[in-house]
């Protein structure tokens, strides 16, 4: 009895196990981008929008867009020309891994979420906003987070919040 109880138990929680979720990487990063900005900030007293101040860059195999600025261009992670690393606001996705461009994803940037993008205020009292955009599934909706300096509606500083889910 013990044994197909064991085993009706194992079975059932088969199910509540879904491993990890796929906006891991962004979240994950985003927390990775901040800690990196605070630290700039703590040094430089201002905010950067271009990761190459920061020492940023994701790794191989990124799905994600990583937004720094409203305004820009962003490092291209496939065959197209990109701009110089010191004027780049962003990376695009690893479109050599993944099947999704830079022209797949940031057209789908809610107008919203763009326009608080970037540093607001007049620095050292300044604030950040960066955004990660992707295509989690395949079909025409995006996953978009965001994270900031400063406390927003739903999350402390430092704390990425979703805007909109592609799961």
């Amino acid at each position: 009895m013990r044994a197909w109880l064991l085993v009706l138990l194992s079975f059932s929680g088969c199910n509540l196990v879904r491993g990890p979720r796929r906006d891991h990487e962004c979240r994950s990063t985003l927390r990775q981008i901040m800690a990196l900005e605070f630290a700039f900030h703590s040094e430089q007293l201002r905010y950067t929008t271009h990761p190459h101040e920061l020492g940023f860059a994701p790794g191989p195999g990124n799905r994600y867009l990583y937004l720094f600025d409203r305004q820009g261009d962003v490092t291209r992670r496939d065959d197209q020309p990109s701009p110089s690393p010191q004027d780049s606001v962003g990376y695009g996705p690893d479109t050599k891994k993944r099947d999704v461009t830079v022209e797949d994803l940031l057209p789908k940037l809610p107008a919203e979420v763009r326009a608080m993008l970037g540093v607001v205020g007049d620095c050292p009292n300044c604030q950040l906003t960066v955004a990660c955009v992707g295509n989690l599934d395949e079909d025409a909706d995006v996953d978009v987070w965001t994270i900031s300096s400063q406390d927003r509606p739903g999350a402390n500083r430092g704390t990425p919040l979703r805007f909109v889910s592609d799961l």
